[in-house]
């Protein structure tokens, strides 16, 4: 009862943090194992994009990415505030 309730809910908050974090490196993972893969996907198309200098696609997977990035600190920091009842919006 003692480790669920104390040490659990503080040990909670870093790893919330790794997991809202780590969606970016999912897309740039995907990247890598297409390449080397052969396979067809976001990562593929972005790498033949930058290679064929097509800017409107280079910018749309940029963007997509950064919305990943924003998507993944959105849901770690809503992620505190259910871990962690201490932590509230003002």
């Amino acid at each position: 009862m003692v480790f669920w309730k104390h040490a659990l809910r503080n040990a909670a908050i870093p790893l919330v943090t790794l997991v809202g974090l780590g969606l970016p490196f999912v897309l740039s993972g995907a990247m890598a194992t297409e390449v080397v893969f052969g396979w067809p996907g976001m990562g593929r198309l972005t790498v033949d994009a930058i290679f064929a200098r097509d800017y409107p696609i280079i910018l749309a997977t940029t963007m997509i990415s950064a919305s990943l990035v924003v998507l993944g600190n959105l849901l770690a920091d809503v992620g505190y505030g259910l871990v962690d009842p201490r932590i509230r919006v003002r």
